[in-house]
C-alpha cells in the first residue's frame, strides 16, 4: 500500500517493549510501529519510551523482532538501567563485571548504550 511513496513511505517495525505497570509489575507487549523513514531508532525510542510514561508506564526494555530467512532475530534498542541487573539476580544468577564486554560479545548495542554502561 505504501509502495507509491518508495524511500518517503513509513518503514513498519514490530516492537516487542517489556514494562513495568503502575503496581510495579512485569509485563510485555508486541507492538508494531510506523517509523518515518528520517527518524532515528534513538528518536523511536524516545518515542515508544513517552508513550509508555505517559500512561503511568516504566519502559524496561524495547527489543526489535525481524524475521529472516534463518528465523526470528531479536535487536535491543533499548535496555533501562538496572534491568539486566535485576533479571540476573531474579535468575539467581551473577552479574558480569564488565558489562560492557558482555554485551558486546552477545552482539547486543542499545541506543542507550552510554548511560547502560557507563552511567551516563
Amino acid at each position: 500500500m505504501a509502495a507509491p511513496l518508495g524511500d518517503c513511505a513509513p518503514r513498519c517495525r514490530l516492537l516487542s517493549v517489556d514494562y513495568k505497570n503502575k503496581r510495579g509489575t512485569d509485563c510485555a507487549q508486541d507492538i508494531a510501529v510506523g517509523q518515518n523513514p528520517d527518524m532515528t531508532d534513538g528518536q523511536l525510542v524516545e518515542l515508544v519510551r513517552e508513550q509508555y510514561k505517559n500512561q503511568g508506564l516504566t519502559v524496561s526494555a524495547i527489543t526489535e523482532v525481524t524475521e529472516t530467512a534463518s528465523g526470528i532475530v531479536p535487536r535491543s534498542l533499548y535496555i533501562r538501567p538496572g534491568f539486566l541487573e535485576e533479571g540476573f539476580k531474579e535468575r539467581g544468577l551473577p552479574m558480569p563485571e564488565d558489562i560492557a564486554a558482555a554485551l558486546t560479545a552477545a552482539g547486543v548495542h542499545p541506543v542507550n548504550w552510554e548511560e547502560l554502561t557507563h552511567g551516563g
